[in-house]
């Protein structure tokens, strides 16, 4: 299951058409609902927007945290040198660039599959 966290319905909606052929794929559109949905569903895989409101990267922290093993991957509309370094210090796998494409589905796999292969 993957879990993608995004304020912005649009995108949600999307990336649920992009992802979902072949996985159950759930939607949060805050923080506090994304910690949620990962304590009580458990997900192969969260992607995280770092543009939403509150603070994205506190939510990184919290769900790497609490699940070590827990895939995070963070989406961000500008992809810098120090963003990258940022989230990867607080455990994320991979950082995709805004707009959501069909070639996000690829990447999200090979993550997912990552998981997998660890269990």
């Amino acid at each position: 299951m993957i879990l993608i966290v995004d304020h912005d319905p649009e995108v949600l909606e999307k990336a649920r058409e992009i992802l979902n052929h072949d996985r159950q794929v759930f939607l949060a559109s805050t923080a506090s609902q994304a910690f949620a949905m990962v304590e009580d569903l458990g997900f192969s895989v969260v992607l995280v927007d770092l543009e939403l409101p509150g603070d994205a990267y506190a939510l990184i922290k919290k769900l790497h945290d609490a699940n070590p093993d827990l895939l995070i991957v963070a989406v961000s509309g500008a992809v810098k040198a120090s963003v990258l370094q940022a989230t990867k210090d607080l455990g994320v796998v991979e950082v995709l660039k805004k707009p959501i494409t069909p070639e996000w589905k690829p990447v999200v796999e090979r993550i997912r599959a990552r998981r997998a292969n660890r269990n």
